[in-house]
């Protein structure tokens, strides 16, 4: 993905959780990663989010102990803010069609990897999300919940 697209992670679109404001997804997410205040100040008052993606790499600060066990809702929280905060961008996802993927060759987790088998599951959270979208739930309401409790899988 390239970082104006809509669905990028890396895309500069401002978030508000918790009362903090993000400017990209890839913020929120690389300061998620830790309960170090130091390296989190960091990540705060980094204004790029390659240079973000780059501090989260870090391993001089340890992850926190559930990391592995929480990291997809704590990035799927930042994509639906992204889209629950910017309605016009909601709107454009609702519009899409077929497969999201993140296309990239380095991740298999997030993206669909070099062979195109990896896990997807930055484009997963998007297609649930415009699913909910076109249940006709308003754009401020997309509920984790109901992406909780959708069991199918991406083809």
């Amino acid at each position: 993905m390239i970082e104006e697209d809509i669905y990028s992670n890396l895309a500069v679109v401002p978030i508000q959780i918790d009362g903090e404001i993000w400017h990209s997804a890839e913020q929120y997410y690389q300061a998620a990663k830790f309960t170090d205040a130091a390296i989190i100040d960091k990540i705060k008052a980094c204004e790029n989010p390659y240079l973000c993606a780059a501090l989260g790499q870090t391993r001089r600060y340890p992850l926190r102990a559930d990391w592995e066990q929480v990291k997809a809702a704590v990035m799927e929280r930042a994509i639906r803010a992204r889209f629950e905060q910017h309605p016009a961008m909601a709107e454009r996802l609702k519009r899409s069609t077929g497969r999201l993927y993140d296309h990239t060759a380095v991740d298999d987790y997030w993206g669909i990897g070099a062979d195109g088998r990896g896990g997807n599951v930055t484009g997963r959270i998007l297609m649930r999300i415009r699913e909910e979208l076109n249940a006709e739930q308003p754009a401020g309401s997309i509920s984790a919940n109901a992406a909780a409790s959708s069991t199918e899988p991406v083809a």
